[in-house]
């Protein structure tokens, strides 16, 4: 009997427009009270809150910033909510900030809910088209250490830019011991604290809070589509990847469903949870 439903969302709840679909609010909608529902993405708070509003989970635990930060509820953002928090030390983000300063990628440093960008580009307006959210703020280089000063602590850096550039950034020996990089896009590539991970992020989750505690792995559902999935998949008894999915995440999941276009998580749970 499945007990915890844990979704990603770009790429493997969201639709081509970046949107909740009708069909899958009706499979989740049908599933409310019977499961516990967590979204595990790489995307900040408040970029979640109004797709768990959309899909009536608003009061659902969260695993953000690929399980960097885990809350207990979703809705409104409070210190209060926080079960686990990793982040990348401030001597590692001015090191990562110099190197794409010097290639002119975009920067964006999240922390909590707070977004932080480094310059008003197409890349920034891509980024709010896609999750629906504005920057806090936004900085250059004479605000720089202003920045880096308030935001001593960092779950997640975004680079976004050339793919060429972007490569340069992520075959940077310095780094790779010291972050955890996921490309999510050829232009895009996320940088979290090492040894973090949706998959550690959900059992924290399940180990920490007293009623989800009975909670097997034998009892969770998991669906994704990219690298920053793959623990998850793997640690779950029926982990579930998108058509769309890489190659690496295929190979380890339990079965594979229609993509993220195709209404592929609804399509799956409706059979396999035999939703009416």
């Amino acid at each position: 009997m499945i007990q915890l439903i844990c979704c990603d969302v770009d790429g493997t709840l969201l639709n081509k427009q970046k949107e909740i679909d009708l069909i899958t609010k009706e499979v989740f909608n049908k599933l409310i009270g019977k499961v516990v529902f967590v979204l595990a993405s790489s995307r900040m708070p408040k970029a979640l809150y109004h797709i768990q509003e959309e899909l009536s989970i608003g009061d659902s635990p969260l695993i953000c910033y690929n399980g960097a930060l885990v809350l207990k509820g979703g809705n409104i953002f409070s210190t209060d909510q926080i079960l686990s928090s990793s982040t990348i030390p401030g001597e590692t983000v001015k090191g990562i900030l110099k190197l794409a300063r010097s290639l002119d990628i975009h920067a964006s440093l999240y922390y909590n809910n707070t977004w932080v960008a480094s310059k008003n580009d197409f890349w920034m307006q891509r980024e709010i088209k896609n999750t629906k959210v504005s920057p806090d703020a936004i900085f250059d280089n004479d605000k720089e250490e202003v920045i880096l000063e308030q935001m001593k602590n960092t779950h997640k850096i975004m680079l976004m830019g050339d793919q060429n550039k972007i490569n340069a950034m992520e075959s940077e020996p310095g780094l790779q011991l010291k972050v955890s990089f996921c490309r999510t896009k050829e232009t895009y590539l996320e940088i979290t604290p090492r040894f973090t991970n949706k998959s550690k992020g959900l059992y924290l989750l399940i180990n920490s809070t007293k009623e989800f505690n009975a909670i097997r792995k034998e009892n969770i559902i998991a669906f994704g589509d990219n690298n920053n999935d793959f623990e998850l998949l793997r640690d779950v008894k029926y982990g579930i990847a998108v058509d769309n999915a890489t190659r690496e995440i295929k190979d380890i999941a339990y079965d594979v469903t229609k993509s993220n276009i195709e209404n592929g998580v609804a399509c799956y749970l409706k059979q396999f949870m035999e939703v009416k």
